[in-house]
């Protein structure tokens, strides 16, 4: 079984380019590599879908990925407007905020953000309360990062992380957290349990180039294999 782990498209209405990049062109990029890719069973997106907030960005996404096909699924990013992202528009294709399973998996969508803010918080006791109700192996996709990143990316984290990890770690049904916001790919094993950050689509950065610092050439998305526990996650470049 295979899925995609994208983050951080940060579209702009009609493709206005930010900090020196397309990010529609990049975005258009993805989604041909993806494209390419034989038997991907699902698409999982940790927020930062648009950049602006525009209603132009979440109809352009919901129509690119209508045309590809794979089932996706979306959680918001701190960029995302909220209101737009909820309620002032209805995707036609991909879904928000779902729990939903896949094979032998149990995969929960989580909404990290803090409006107004670019550090995030969940809400542990609905993930604890979810958790609880499967007896499944289960991922967790959020946005902001559960551990500590490298380098200057170390910053905007989830704040009650510790509450959070104290969770999963208790609970061991928690296999995998794929998360966003780093604008670089990670992927650590802690406590048996593999979480990995997506390179972003939009514009990536890297811990060893200085403090926001494009690192062009490293955007990307993560393919994650599933095979019964084991768990495999490949960068991407586009």
């Amino acid at each position: 079984m295979r899925l995609i782990h994208l983050s951080d498209i940060h579209l702009t209405a009609n493709g206005h380019p930010i900090w020196g990049v397309e990010p529609l062109v990049q975005f258009n990029k993805a989604i041909e590599k993806i494209s390419s890719i034989n038997e991907i069973d699902a698409i999982v997106i940790s927020g930062d879908l648009s950049d602006d907030g525009s209603l132009w960005t979440y109809e352009y996404i919901d129509k690119t990925f209508a045309k590809l096909g794979v089932p996706t699924y979306c959680c918001p990013g701190n960029h995302d407007n909220l209101n737009v992202f909820y309620q002032g528009f209805q995707p036609s294709f991909y879904l928000r905020d779902e729990v939903f399973k896949l094979g032998e998996w149990t995969f929960i969508m989580l909404n990290s953000v803090m409006p107004g803010m670019s550090r995030g918080h969940v809400d542990v006791k609905r993930l604890s309360d979810t958790i609880q109700s499967s007896d499944e192996p289960i991922a967790v996709v959020v946005h902001h990062p559960p551990i500590e990143q490298d380098g200057w990316l170390n910053r905007k984290l989830m704040e009650n992380r510790d509450e959070f990890n104290n969770i999963i770690i208790q609970d061991h049904r928690v296999e995998l957290v794929l998360y966003g916001h780093s604008h670089c790919y990670t992927n650590k094993s802690i406590n048996g349990i593999i979480y990995s950050s997506a390179s972003s689509i939009g514009f990536a950065f890297h811990p060893n180039l200085s403090k926001f610092e494009i690192a062009h050439g490293n955007e990307g998305f993560s393919l994650v294999t599933l095979n019964g526990l084991d768990v495999e996650v490949e960068n991407v470049l586009i």
